[in-house]
């Protein structure tokens, strides 16, 4: 590991420089960085027990799991050689030296993973969308496990190959680290408002001329339909947590990469993509079918008529009682 990160004492605090990308750096003492952990990992077991019959049906949901795992396992390893301080394990040599060096390692990984992770679970939506079956069958859950698994070990790969990456270590006596902030996280979210603030406009502005261009073969109503009703479904339940999102853009509120990739982010994006595979979904079949959708915080109700003049949103409640669920994430 000295190959890939070249370490070097130095009085003060812990630094990290990291010339081929640009990160923003706080100073964080242990003492608080292990209490925050350990309330994130106990808010992510809470979403994910809460949401178990939603998680094990998607890529999303797999990877919520693995975050959680890594999570508390991280916990309590930095805990547990926080407390004990200087000891050996099998000749292994332990002191606070290491809680900053493995928090700023795990720091790089997570730094790495918010835009594939974003582009593999709307894929993972896209792909189940489209799929005729309503049962995730345990060779899908396999490969989900396995596409997890495969990407931490991409990811931490990535940070140890980086050439240019050298770890500054200095003295532990302070118990402060330097932690590092994602900027994939602000990435992500700038292009999501630019897509629903773009999805709004063209649903609501008069574009008619625009809409005819970009769906020849739909009628105009329904792709508006479709997009209205998309957007407002994921905006009803995730408006507060959007907006709590821009609030802490705009006030730079820092927050370390720890902290910024937990799974409410990622329930988040799960929610934002079904949207969009909604939408795309709805332009490209060319079948009729009635569509119930739910990820676990959303409900998606769609009642597709194409080739109609109209696409009927919603039906009655004794109809809904015969329709058919064809996707579940």
């Amino acid at each position: 590991m000295s190959n890939c990160w070249p370490a070097t004492r130095k009085t003060g605090f812990l630094n990290v420089v990291i010339s081929a990308l640009d990160y923003a750096t706080m100073e964080t003492s242990i003492p608080s960085f292990l209490l925050v952990l350990w309330l994130k990992s106990l808010l992510n077991w809470l979403v994910v027990v809460v949401q178990r019959h939603y998680v094990i049906r998607s890529f999303s949901g797999f990877f919520c799991i693995s975050l959680a795992l890594i999570d508390s396992l991280l916990s309590f390893v930095l805990t547990a050689v926080f407390y004990l301080e200087d000891f050996n394990i099998s000749g292994w040599h332990f002191t606070g030296y290491n809680i900053c060096r493995l928090a700023q390692i795990t720091c790089f990984i997570y730094t790495m993973l918010h835009w594939p992770v974003f582009l593999l679970v709307g894929l993972d939506n896209f792909w189940k969308l489209s799929s005729s079956s309503t049962h995730t069958s345990w060779k899908q859950k396999l490969t989900y496990c396995a596409g997890v698994g495969l990407l931490w070990i991409l990811a931490a790969l990535y940070v140890f190959s980086e050439p240019d990456g050298v770890l500054l270590l200095g003295d532990d006596e302070k118990h402060q680290c330097e932690l590092l902030s994602s900027p994939q996280s602000a990435q992500v979210l700038v292009a999501l408002l630019l897509t629903v603030t773009g999805v709004i406009l063209y649903s609501y502005a008069p574009l008619e001329k625009l809409r005819v261009h970009v769906f020849p073969h739909f009628g105009q109503q329904s792709c508006v339909v479709c997009l209205r009703r998309a957007m407002c479904t994921f905006l009803n339940t995730w408006t507060s947590f959007l907006v709590l999102m821009i609030v802490s853009q705009l006030l730079q509120i820092e927050m370390h990469a720890h902290l910024q990739l937990n799974v409410i982010w990622l329930c988040f994006l799960n929610s934002f993509s079904v949207a969009l595979a909604l939408c795309v979904h709805s332009f490209t079949s060319s079948s009729k079918k009635n569509d119930t959708i739910t990820d676990g915080f959303c409900s998606w109700y769609f009642c597709f008529t194409y080739g109609a003049d109209e696409w009927n949103y919603g039906q009655q409640s004794s109809d809904r009682a015969q329709d058919k669920t064809l996707y579940n994430v």
